[in-house]
């Protein structure tokens, strides 16, 4: 930030904002459709990321949420059985940060669903090298965020997202939760994700998979 003042120019450095559950930077539209539908960029930013058990060792913010969601997060009757019937191979590339409140909400379950299923592998990328694929999926009030969950076909082709929360929490979102004081909305987000367990965040994966084997 630049301020003039008289018979003075003072400059004034501010930080560049924290990764966390947003990031409103953009990037060049040409650079996020040319890199975020290119199968070979995104088989190497796949290739590059973290497993879920070396990202759960080395979380650091939240980390008492993250070991507990694992804990928690055991396979489910709910989606077991979906999981059985999945053919072919694919890929969640998941952008995650160890300080989102809703990346530790999710994250975990999806660990599970891929330790479950043959079919089903996931890797986690930091925001600095996923920012294209948080910028070509963003919310519906237009930020950029994380947990975005790209899944891809066994050639690495991108066929659906996960975008920051289930369908249900943004229903709440956008309606109760609206006008919540900020603590107030915390608490109440932290509820419904422990209310709900996963289920419509695995459920959410499980269909876009199930949408695509039947192309």
């Amino acid at each position: 930030m630049i301020r003039f003042l008289p018979g003075l120019l003072v400059l004034i450095l501010v930080p560049s904002l924290a990764w966390g559950q947003t990031d409103n930077m953009p990037v060049s539209e040409e650079t996020v459709l040319d890199r975020t539908s290119d199968p070979v960029w995104l088989d190497s930013l796949y290739q590059s990321g973290t497993a879920f058990g070396q990202f759960l060792d080395e979380a650091q913010a939240r980390r008492e949420r993250w070991v507990s969601n694992y804990g928690d997060g055991t396979p489910d009757d709910a989606w077991t059985a979906r999981a059985d019937r999945l053919t072919g191979s694919w890929y969640l590339l998941a952008v995650a940060i160890d300080g989102c409140s809703d990346s530790v909400s999710t994250i975990p379950y999806l660990a599970h669903l891929a330790n479950y299923s043959d079919q089903i592998s996931m890797r986690i990328v930091l925001p600095e090298s996923g920012r294209p694929i948080m910028e070509a999926h963003r919310t519906n009030d237009g930020r950029a965020s994380t947990p975005t969950v790209l899944v891809l076909n066994e050639r690495f082709e991108p066929v659906g997202a996960f975008i920051e929360r289930p369908e249900g929490l943004k229903t709440w979102v956008e309606t109760d939760g609206a006008d919540l004081p900020s603590r107030a909305f915390v608490r109440e987000k932290f509820a419904w994700y422990e209310a709900d367990g996963g289920r419509e965040t695995v459920a959410t994966i499980l269909a876009i998979i199930e949408s695509a084997s039947a192309e």
